[in-house]
């Protein structure tokens, strides 16, 4: 009785490997993939050249939106550029020549005016060591003499710093805003750029959602484009086989009215099962539980549709 339970088992495993060898089956819809088309800003709606159906190729433009906010922007940016620029430029150039020579000649009058009022001084020191002036006269002199000075300290003060130049920590400022205007308007250039949409794969408009004039907000998609290059399908294979299935494995595909069959390979086993077992399963509820295994078809250009259904074999060991 031993013997004849341990030949039953030993089949029933031959005839595991032996259907895993011939090939996995399962079935699905041959699908693509898909990309939505939105804008990071939104605005009205002003130009759709494109419809359900249509081909296009990477690059096309496919839709136009206005919004004069985000134009007025780049203009407003743009012109900060320019300011914040030739600010930088005329500080590191530092001063002009005739603000050099309006300085020196300011230090020079006030030079001169510092050489009279010191002569005046000597004069009326002279007058009131005879007596011949009052006090009063020889401070109002003196007076005037300090404050020549004084005019002639910041006339030379200024002229030293004019020639100079300017402080670095003010040219480095002046650089760092005209390198902030630029990023500004690098941002402002980014959001126009997303009034225009563009086709950012070559395929097949699959959905359209607006219309011209309608406003759209940012992020809400208004195309989806399938490439239909890159066309794959999902079958479900019971537990007890999906352990023989590789990722990289061979497949080929069989579709309804086409006797050939299309080669593909696997790309992704899910890791988990479609749904959340009990923890301890009888043999008969484990093959219930199945596996999601997506396969990418080799290219076949026109011969082969999205929503078409397909059988698929998973040759493993491939």
């Amino acid at each position: 009785m031993r013997a004849l339970a341990g030949t039953l088992v030993l089949a029933a495993a031959l005839l595991g490997c032996s259907k895993a060898n011939h090939g996995i089956h399962g079935s699905g819809t041959i699908e693509l993939n898909e990309v939505d088309i939105a804008s990071l800003v939104g605005g009205r709606v002003s130009l759709v050249l494109v419809d359900e159906g249509d081909s296009v190729r990477a690059g096309d433009t496919l839709v136009v939106l206005a919004q004069g906010e985000v134009t007025a922007g780049v203009r407003e940016q743009e012109a900060e550029v320019g300011r914040a620029s030739a600010l930088a430029r005329d500080q590191e150039l530092g001063p002009r020549i005739e603000e050099r020579r309006a300085a020196k000649a300011d230090l020079d009058t006030a030079e001169a005016a510092l050489q009279l009022a010191e002569s005046e001084l000597a004069r009326i020191r002279a007058l009131f060591a005879k007596q011949l002036i009052p006090q009063s006269d020889l401070d109002r002199t003196q007076t005037t003499r300090n404050q020549a000075a004084a005019r002639r300290d910041g006339a030379l003060e200024r002229y030293r710093l004019i020639e100079s130049g300017f402080r670095r920590q003010v040219v480095a400022a002046a650089r760092q805003g005209a390198e902030a205007a630029r990023a500004g308007l690098s941002s402002a250039r980014a959001k126009a750029h997303e009034l225009i949409l563009v086709a950012p794969i070559s395929g097949v408009v699959l959905v359209k959602t607006v219309e011209q004039g309608e406003v759209v907000g940012p992020g809400v998609p208004i195309l989806t484009l399938g490439d239909p290059s890159k066309l794959w399908m999902r079958v479900y294979i019971p537990a007890p086989q999906v352990v023989h299935v590789r990722l990289g494995a061979r497949v080929l595909v069989r579709v309804t009215g086409e006797r050939r069959e299309f080669q593909g390979r696997v790309v992704e086993i899910a890791t988990r099962a479609e749904f959340t077992p009990r923890a301890a399963l009888t043999e008969e509820e484990r093959a219930n539980i199945v596996f999601g295994v997506k396969v990418a078809l080799d290219p076949q250009p026109g011969l082969l549709k999205p929503g078409l259904p397909a059988d698929a074999r998973i040759i493993p060991g491939s």
